[in-house]
Formats: structure tokens, C-alpha cells, sequence
């Protein structure tokens, strides 16, 4: 019978490179999304400043975007009244825009609800 002996060394070298990917992986995912807006602030001459992915502002308008389509629930003048109602500005200097493609818009607590079982899975699989 042939046994394999794994050596001391295999075994450190090993342990390293995992422990060191974890140690990337978990960096990589800890970084801030590259906020798009600065990107496109750069290339027009506005005189808007980006705070967020969500928020800019000027002088005479506050410009809200959304990253979800509006498919008739309201969102945009929701989102514009509740901007209005914490920023205490008038209604009417809030503009509310479709943001640019970008990961920062990307809505992972979907994912998060539903992997790799759904909340409501009661078979054996899940349990």
C-alpha cells in the first residue's frame, strides 16, 4: 500500500497562497465603486459638483439620479420630494435623471435575500 505523505513545505506554501487570495479577494471587495459621475462632470462644462453616484448640485438645481427605470410606481417624484423635504429646497430645483451604466448603481441585496435558498425553502436541501 502506497501511502502519500504530503511534505511540511507543500503544506506552508499551500496555506500561503490561499490565505494570501482570501487576503486579495476580500480587498478587492472591500473597495468603493468608482463614483461615475466625476468621469462625466469632467467631460461636459457644467458647473455641477457630484457629492455621491446619487447626488449633484449647483447653484440653481439639485439633479437626483436613479438607477432603476421608472415604470410608472412614481419613483422620480418621490425621489425628488424627499430630496426637497432633507435638503429644505423648493420642489421645483430637483431634477431627477437615469444614471450612466455603471457598477455603482448595482443592487446586490437582491442576491443577497435569495442565495443560494430562497427565504421561504423549507426542504431538505435548505435546512
Amino acid at each position: 500500500m502506497n501511502k502519500s505523505k504530503l511534505a511540511r513545505r507543500t503544506f506552508v506554501l499551500g496555506s500561503g497562497a490561499i490565505a494570501g487570495g482570501f487576503a486579495v479577494g476580500y480587498y478587492k471587495y472591500k473597495q468603493p465603486y468608482e463614483n461615475p459621475l466625476l468621469q462625466q462632470n469632467s467631460d461636459e462644462s457644467t458647473t455641477q459638483v457630484p457629492l455621491n453616484p446619487f447626488v449633484m448640485i449647483d447653484q440653481n438645481q439639485i439633479t437626483v439620479i436613479a438607477p432603476r427605470a421608472e415604470m410608472g410606481q412614481g419613483i422620480h417624484t418621490t425621489l425628488a420630494a424627499l430630496v426637497a423635504e432633507e435638503l429644505d429646497v423648493d420642489f421645483d430645483s430637483i431634477k431627477v435623471i437615469h444614471g450612466p451604466a455603471s457598477r455603482a448603481y448595482f443592487n446586490s441585496a437582491v442576491l443577497e435575500e435569495g442565495v443560494p435558498f430562497a427565504p421561504f425553502d423549507e426542504g431538505f436541501s435548505a435546512s
